[in-house]
């Protein structure tokens, strides 16, 4: 049929093509040759251009490397140099020595030649002379450790108990203008890390982002945050406030205990009074829940307890609520507290004003709740009217006080449990321990004539005498 493929047609035009292939090779084979050849060296060129590519960056990095190694060990030497001959500067004591040393430094620290520990460290020696050299030299100093400048910060008498006395203990008050300067530096720096929204380790935060850390010295934070918070309260800069607390719980702890005591009985219309008594309101219950919380130790709550007492004055009454609930908290969790207030109170170490309300508004409140309860643990009932004993009673002018403390005492007289026999005995021995103390605590002791707190006259003569010290040690 014609529709049929012929096998022997198929053949032939096989044959055809392949013979027409060979013929155009045969033709054309110089040309191929020499394309095939080309090709294969233009590959073999560029791979030869990318790997001497590659081997001149290694070389030029390595030369880079060098050159910035020798660049490194040139500045150390020099920088070795420049510090070898300033040197005997930096350790220089005595007159005028303040003036020079000054100068060296903050040339130093704004050229970076001085490691930033180092200078911190000479600018703290330098700021028990002049605290405002030291000041202009910390805040030209960058990448500071915030650790070193909260190691030397130290709390003065007044800052420590609301009273001073020229005692070893007080001895710190000789760098309260050091103290201070470092406050300052940190408020600053404080300005500039929330308008940049910086927590990172090169910020003052960084103190306050471990807890424990804060539990362990409240009042020494509290105090090296104080001027900063202050300014912020004064401004009523809500939203930078609330940026601090909600930095850490360390933070929360310390504008707590810092803006409970800011009061400073301005006058303010009374939308504005409205807000700043919830402000303060909120602050006191949040302290009263992190005091009697878990997280909070009972080593915890002695130092807090510490750091309260020492502004119970400024708090204007703040404090009331915390101190009353706290006292009345089982024995397990209050004995530090306790603790803290019989050393306190035993020794005077608490300025006789804020020491009358301390009493009317939270002992002598306190007591009278405990005895009203009957299932009160005796032990507890024990222990306040350990601390009761140790307060004076109220002065015959203070009718209202005075009503409170005989109703108190006649209580302790008709109690079944004779608390009035432990009562005297317990004010009897604070009075023979004031009048001839042991000499383990004559240092601690801040009492007066009769054991009596210290008057204001006595805190001048401190004031003068710690002044006096601080003077005589920068002029050696």
């Amino acid at each position: 049929m014609s529709d049929e493929t012929n096998p022997t047609t198929e053949k032939s035009t096989a044959r055809e093509e392949v013979s027409k292939l060979g013929k155009f090779i045969q033709t054309y084979s110089a040309f191929l040759s020499s394309f095939v050849i080309g090709v294969a060296g233009l590959v073999a060129t560029s791979i030869w251009q990318y790997r001497q590519s590659q081997i001149a960056s290694s070389q030029a990095h390595s030369e880079q490397v060098i050159a910035t190694t020798k660049a490194e060990n040139d500045w150390r030497i020099a920088r070795a140099d420049i510090l070898a001959k300033n040197l005997g500067v930096l350790s220089a004591q005595g007159p005028g020595s303040a003036d020079q040393k000054f100068g060296v430094l903050l040339s130093l620290s704004r050229g970076e030649i001085l490691d930033p520990e180092l200078a911190v460290s000479y600018a703290m020696e330098l700021g028990k002379q002049n605290a405002t050299y030291m000041r202009t030299v910390l805040e030209a100093t960058g990448k500071k450790n915030y650790e070193q400048l909260a190691q030397g910060f130290k709390l003065t008498c007044l800052q420590r108990f609301g009273v001073q006395k020229a005692t070893d203990l007080c001895k710190d008050d000789a760098l309260a203008q050091r103290s201070d300067a470092i406050a300052q530096v940190v408020m600053d720096e404080m300005d500039a890390t929330i308008a940049a929204h910086a927590e990172s380790e090169s910020s003052p935060l960084s103190l306050l982002r471990e807890e424990r850390v804060v539990q362990a010295s409240p009042a020494k934070f509290a105090w090296l945050f104080t001027p900063y918070l202050d300014d912020l309260y004064d401004r009523r800069q809500w939203q930078d406030i609330s940026k601090f607390e909600n930095f850490s719980t360390g933070a929360r702890l310390v504008s707590s205990l810092v803006l409970a005591a800011a009061r400073t009985g301005e006058m303010v219309s009374t939308s504005e009074a409205a807000q700043i008594d919830r402000f303060h309101s909120d602050h006191r219950k949040w302290l009263v829940s992190y005091m009697m919380g878990a997280q909070c130790s009972g080593e915890c709550r002695g130092k807090l307890v510490n750091a309260m007492l020492t502004s119970y004055h400024q708090a204007a009454g703040d404090y009331d609520e915390p101190f009353r609930r706290l006292l009345l908290q089982p024995r397990s969790e209050a004995a530090a507290a306790y603790a803290h207030l019989h050393l306190r109170l035993l020794w005077c170490q608490i300025d006789a004003g804020p020491e009358s309300e301390f009493r009317d508004r939270v002992l002598v409140p306190a007591l009278d709740a405990a005895m009203s309860e009957p299932k009160t643990d005796p032990a507890l009932v024990e222990d306040l009217v350990g601390l009761v004993a140790l307060v004076p009673e109220p002065a015959a002018s203070d009718v209202t006080a005075t009503v409170a403390w005989k109703k108190l005492i006649g209580q302790l007289d008709h109690s079944k449990e004779h608390w009035s026999r432990t009562y005297n005995t317990r004010r009897a021995a604070s009075a023979r321990e004031r009048s001839n103390p042991p000499p383990v605590v004559k240092k601690v002791n801040f009492c007066g004539p009769g054991g009596m707190p210290p008057t204001a006259a006595d805190a001048t003569n401190a004031a003068a005498a710690s002044s006096t010290a601080g003077t005589s040690s920068s002029s050696q």
